[in-house]
């Protein structure tokens, strides 16, 4: 039964720690004709999978999937996914940072005033905030303007070689990621079926759109790689197929998993009124009465991350991880590794899947949770708690995971060089709309007490926010929590 519950690959988010506390282990390994997987929610075998980059790999074959246009980072091994980091890397730097946190800012404000133009309740949280992260990382990196709706409806800033927007193009592209990981291009472009005509024309669409920014951003280092080499360059371009796949892969990394991290933080805020107005006071602390134009990455970045901001990215991305697990596995020959004392032999050709959801909900690292209200498996209303990853009053420093039990961004020389990226950004995002507004539940307008309807509200979103979640490229809310903007002066 414990192996069933671990091969449900959909809903291993949903059983956290239970699987390996039911075996009492924290390494257990599935041995079935169709081949090894080694689970672990153990941080000391964590940090062994994760920094024995030669003993322990990734999975090209199964990742693979992500290669729809090209070659990725994500997806290849050895040399090759050296030098794509190689090419990668100096973008990650404050300069980028900066403009990440300065545009963060520029398009969380306009969203708030959107928000605040309408009346109304916030009934696509998910769909504003990804296009906010779309719209920051298109112009960060490729200096490309995201097209918004229109008043109207009518697409006025559709060029003619385009049937579909930008965000039209990639918000369909996430829409038809699992038709398109499972059928290949070629076989789309014949299927007579309605789901992939459009998993194809979304594919094409956002070819094309890459294909725009490859040509239109020269000197970005991916499309810089791809140029004909210099006379004294000793390195060969990387392929037009690499090009257009490591763009694909940043983008959809950058857009989509911090749009799902603010979408559960602000869900999460709203189910609890007094975290919110906890992060309010160390925002008035941090940022005073200053205007966002005068907010500096330089100054006030550091100090929101080493605050409450910081503190509920930290508790969003432990209950809400990227990837419910990280995949990794040995080659021909057994590996061996250590966990509590005893070494262990991992057969050649197994799948190591490190288990973030179990991981960073293992009550040896962590405490353990009383389920409240209508919150299910694996609980996490009932262990939001920020504050842990604060420092206290009396002088206690702030709270430091045992290595190997907090692994949002991975671990080891392979974890996710986008990292200060994301938390500029969901830092910036964060400041500019919790400072002077609030986002609260959307609570029904009846005969009932405040008190009843607000709990009836509560208990919509927390199933939400438990079983309302969903595994396909990245954990998502399938349904919608209705919320609503509200000033702080009301």
């Amino acid at each position: 039964m414990t192996a069933y519950r671990l091969s449900r690959f959909g809903r291993i988010w949903h059983e956290g720690h239970e699987p390996f506390a039911h075996l009492e282990t924290d390494n257990v390994i599935v041995v079935s004709p169709g081949g090894n997987i080694l689970w672990t929610c153990s941080p000391e075998s964590i940090q062994q999978f994760s920094k024995r980059s030669h003993d322990f790999v990734k999975p090209v074959e199964m990742m693979g999937m992500l290669n729809l246009y090209g070659p990725t980072i994500t997806a290849t091994e050895g040399e090759e996914s050296r030098r794509y980091r190689k090419i990668a890397a100096p973008s990650f730097n404050d300069r980028t940072h900066g403009s990440v946190w300065t545009e963060s800012l520029k398009r969380s404000l306009s969203l708030l005033q959107r928000w605040g133009k309408m009346n109304a309740p916030i009934e696509q949280l998910d769909t504003d905030v990804a296009r906010l992260t779309l719209q920051v990382i298109s112009f960060v990196c490729f200096d490309r303007s995201v097209d918004l709706p229109s008043a109207t409806g009518l697409k006025t800033n559709l060029s003619k070689s385009h049937k579909m927007t930008y965000s039209e193009a990639i918000s369909s592209m996430v829409q038809n990621i699992s038709t398109l990981f499972i059928v290949p291009p070629p076989v789309l472009r014949f299927s007579p079926f309605s789901a992939h005509k459009g998993a194809i024309a979304s594919y094409t669409e956002w070819q094309k759109y890459m294909e725009e920014m490859r040509d239109q951003t020269a000197a970005k280092s991916f499309v810089q790689a791809g140029q004909p080499p210099k006379a004294d360059s000793a390195s060969p371009p990387i392929s037009p197929a690499a090009v257009l796949g490591n763009i694909f892969v940043f983008l959809m990394a950058g857009y989509e998993t911090s749009a799902n991290t603010l979408v559960y933080a602000m869900t999460l805020l709203a189910c609890r009124p007094h975290l919110r107005k906890d992060l309010q006071a160390d925002l008035d602390r941090i940022l005073s009465d200053r205007p966002s134009s005068m907010w500096s990455y330089e100054a006030d970045f550091p100090k929101l991350l080493n605050g409450y901001v910081g503190a509920v990215i930290n508790e969003t991305l432990r209950l809400y991880s990227v990837l419910p697990f990280i995949p990794k596995c040995t080659k021909e020959k057994p590996q061996t590794f250590t966990s509590e004392g005893r070494e262990y032999i991992v057969p050649p050709d197994t799948l190591i899947l490190m288990d973030t959801s179990a991981v960073h909900r293992n009550p040896k690292y962590w405490p353990e949770v009383t389920p409240k209200g209508n919150d299910g498996p694996p609980f996490p209303v009932s262990s939001f708690d920020p504050a842990r990853w604060l420092g206290k009053s009396d002088g206690v420093s702030a709270f430091d995971p045992v290595a190997g039990s907090y692994v949002p961004f991975s671990d080891g020389p392979r974890s996710c060089m986008g990292k200060r990226f994301a938390q500029a950004k969901l830092c910036a995002v964060l400041a500019a709309i919790y400072k002077d507004h609030s986002i609260e539940l959307d609570v029904k307008d009846d005969e009932r007490s405040y008190e009843e309807r607000w709990e009836e509200a509560r208990e919509v979103a927390e199933k939400q926010l438990s079983s309302g979640v969903e595994f396909l490229m990245s954990l998502k809310m399938k349904g919608k929590v209705p919320l609503r903007l509200v000033p702080r002066s009301k």
